[in-house]
């Protein structure tokens, strides 16, 4: 990588520190200063360093027992708007590096790096190999302000594929697509408190990622955001998120933290693969206030420089923890389809809005603090719960043939921004007798305040689910969405078939985004669509339809005349079937809804 830079090879002794503890070398060339200030300018090489042109480097050897070889070199940064250089000293802490090719690796050295050359330390990176596979275990990027150590990424590789942080610049890049969300693994954030020289959690403390099936992918996401038990939702609602916060000053009540927020999400048809990866579905985000006390969160690190102790709780209980989160509110999410305004996905395929951290919530009517972003809202399902939890559950509804949180006490979806930025429509849910399921559904087409169609349901036929994610997932896959779409691809048949005001061609849109490959979830939530286009075709002719023929009849006493008597009764029995329709397809039973337009047809087609 640094072929073309100008090798300077130098040899120099530095002064031994003094130090009143046993210490590995590479420990005692970088120890820090009380408050956590590291510098260079007081390193005896320091000089020679501020010498270099771009592009050269020298190396030495640490004077203290068993010292290794290091390099100082000066690069040139990549993520500035002005140009500038920086002084990355690197200590080749197994040292296994070659003193004919001196460079660094990423197994077990250390970068410390100094931003504009000014002999105050920005950045360090330390790669820890623990066992001497010449992979990395752990990883961690430490953040200092103005020399002063403030926080610190930490990444555990639990799945062996040395993979853990994109950087650039000695930094992460803010990317962690090009990081290691894939796969079984764990990253998390801590704080530095410069009083007592120790690490507590902040932030994402874990971001952590489980591959429930073996296939080297992630099916489940789990995200705590951890701030100050005494923090104000009002005052400051997205703290965890806030670069201000934890990379500012410490500050007296980050003493006693707490998880404030809990995003636990799922890829619930198991599509999630290497060139299909990050196929979350569904995500509950939840507010609350539990106190940072878990059994084994202290972790030793005895080749991490001080302070070795870091405070992340096991990957192996944050699932756990997120099962039984007791929850102020709750958010479910529903991630139905993209939102072609927004390209906020994968690499490969940004467009597709597919999400590493995974299905969460919005920052819009409903606020859960700490949820953090980026932010989908067209295309994803919203249902909010006000009220406290210590378990999720959920239950299926026949009336929209979905998954949804009981305990919600409303929902919506905004429909629309497919293959261009036109807003549809939107679906509104509301608990209006507080028993835990949704009665009323509201239907709302984008040029309207009033909505097209409105369902006041019974819920004796929701069938509720125990909270065994498996089970529910493979009905979901292998029952619900099967039938779902056969009963939309009949229905939208049946209703092209009535009249050609009932057939017109679909928007490109649609019918670009149905060509696509996509998803059978996300084939439902098209043929859903097509379907209430569909129906409103439907409606609108078969009302008006049987309007016209009730006005055509004679306006005579019909006694005189059979015939009148005859097709004033079956235009009324075309009525009530009208009407029996709109009943069945209101409380989602197509089937009978297929079979009385078949009727209607029949009736319409039939001669007098």
């Amino acid at each position: 990588m640094y072929g073309a830079m100008q090798l300077m090879v130098v040899l120099i002794v530095t002064a031994m520190v003094p130090c009143g503890f046993a210490a590995d070398w590479w420990e005692l060339e970088t120890e820090m200063q009380k408050g956590g200030i590291l510098s260079l300018v007081d390193k005896p090489w320091w000089k020679q360093a501020c010498d270099l042109k771009t592009g050269e480097q020298f190396v030495l050897a640490s004077a203290h027992p068993d010292g290794g070889m290091m390099i100082v070199r000066r690069e040139k940064r990549t993520r500035t708007r002005s140009p500038e250089d920086m002084i990355v000293w690197i200590l080749d802490d197994d040292k296994d590096m070659d003193a004919n090719r001196p460079e660094g690796d990423q197994d077990s050295d250390c970068y410390i790096v100094d931003y504009g050359c000014d002999g105050v330390v920005d950045r360090m990176v330390d790669y820890i190999d623990v066992n001497n596979d010449q992979i990395p275990n752990e990883m961690e990027i430490r953040y200092f302000v103005d020399g002063e150590l403030r926080r610190a990424w930490f990444g555990n590789d639990l799945d062996g594929d040395g993979s853990m942080w994109d950087l650039a610049d000695y930094e992460y890049t803010g990317d962690f697509f090009r990081s290691d969300p894939y796969g079984n693994g764990e990253i998390y954030m801590n704080k530095y408190n410069p009083n007592d020289n120790t690490w507590l959690p902040i932030s994402e403390c874990p971001f952590a990622f489980y591959d429930t099936d073996g296939d080297g992918e992630s099916e489940i996401a789990v995200r705590f955001s951890v701030a100050p038990l005494s923090f104000s939702p009002r005052l400051d609602p997205d703290y965890a998120n806030q670069q201000s916060r934890y990379e500012g000053g410490y500050d007296p009540s980050m003493t006693r933290m707490g998880v404030m927020n809990v995003r636990y999400s799922f890829d619930v048809d198991g599509m999630s693969t290497k060139d299909n990866p990050l196929h979350y579905e569904m995500g509950f985000t939840m507010s609350g206030s539990l106190p940072y006390e878990f059994p084994l969160m202290n972790r030793n690190q005895p080749l991490r420089r001080s302070p070795k102790w870091t405070v992340c709780i096991r990957h192996d209980q944050a699932r756990n923890v997120s099962e039984k989160y007791v929850a102020e509110q709750t958010g479910f999410t529903w991630r139905e389809f993209e939102d072609a305004g927004l390209r906020i996905g994968h690499p490969s395929r940004p467009d597709y809005d597919r999400r590493w951290e995974g299905v969460f919530w919005t920052w819009s009517r409903r606020i859960i603090h700490n949820t953090g972003g980026p932010i989908q809202d067209w295309n994803v399902r919203r249902e909010y719960m006000p009220t406290s939890s210590n378990r999720r559950f959920l239950y299926y509804s026949p009336i929209d043939r979905r998954l949804h949180l009981k305990g919600a006490a409303e929902g919506w979806i905004q429909i629309g921004r497919i293959e261009n930025q036109e807003p549809l429509g939107e679906i509104r849910m509301l608990d209006t007798d507080n028993d835990g399921y949704f009665e009323r559904w509201e239907y709302y087409t984008a040029d309207s305040a009033e909505p097209y169609r409105v369902v006041d349901a019974e819920t004796d036929q929701n069938l509720d689910f125990n909270g065994n994610w498996q089970e529910i997932f493979s009905f979901y896959n292998d029952t619900i969405l099967p039938e779902s779409i056969q009963l939309n691809e009949a229905l939208i048949k049946r209703f092209e078939q009535i009249d050609a005001s009932c057939s017109t061609p679909l928007p490109p849109n649609l019918s670009q985004a149905l060509q696509r490959e996509i998803s059978p979830d996300e084939n439902r939530y098209l043929l859903d669509i097509i379907r209430e286009l569909r129906y409103r075709q439907f409606r609108a002719f078969v009302r008006d339809w049987n309007k016209k023929q009730a006005n055509q009849l004679p306006m005579q006493d019909p006694r005189s005349d059979e015939a009148i008597t005859r097709r004033s009764t079956r235009i009324w029995e075309a009525a009530m079937c009208i009407s029996r329709f709109e009943m069945a397809y209101e409380n989602g039973h197509y089937k009978n809804a297929i079979e009385i337009i078949d009727t209607i047809r029949e009736m319409i087609h039939e001669k007098d």
